[in-house]
């Protein structure tokens, strides 16, 4: 290769990785911002109730020596610096406790919709998705100012 070709790639391979780097971020979201459907969190509140409520009880009262609330101040202070696609991991890889890794994708996204629509997060237009790593850019805020 002669060297005005090898410049000609050095120098366009250059401004390739200024773009891609000075590409801008997308802001991270809150889940504020309306992440979920009313009709979805509806879905999940069904879903919770089989699958979730005979360990956390329902949103109004914990069950006596059980996991705890998934809408008070504790939950809301373990969650506040994470992201609702750890939650929505967490979830699908770890519940229910005793039969992990069942839930599907719609079904975990039906949960944690339910989650924070019991923890008064607005809802908004569109469906909470299903894919990690989007969640990963949704901030879980829940019960912040």
């Amino acid at each position: 290769m002669n060297g005005f070709v090898v410049g000609l790639l050095v120098l366009f391979g250059a401004e390739a990785g200024v773009a891609a780097t000075a590409a801008p971020q997308a802001a991270p979201r809150s889940v504020k911002d309306g992440v979920y459907t009313t009709g979805q969190a509806n879905a999940g509140k069904t879903a919770y109730i089989e699958k979730c409520a005979s360990c956390h009880g329902t949103m109004a009262g914990a069950t006596p020596d059980m996991a705890p609330l998934l809408n008070d101040y504790v939950f809301q202070d373990t969650w506040k610096n994470r992201s609702v696609g750890e939650l929505f991991d967490r979830i699908r890889q770890t519940m229910p406790q005793n039969e992990p890794g069942t839930l599907s994708p719609q079904r975990t996204a039906e949960i944690v919709a339910y989650i924070l629509s019991a923890n008064e997060v607005p809802a908004g237009e569109r469906a909470l998705g299903e894919e990690v790593e989007a969640l990963k850019q949704i901030r879980m805020d829940a019960g912040q100012p």
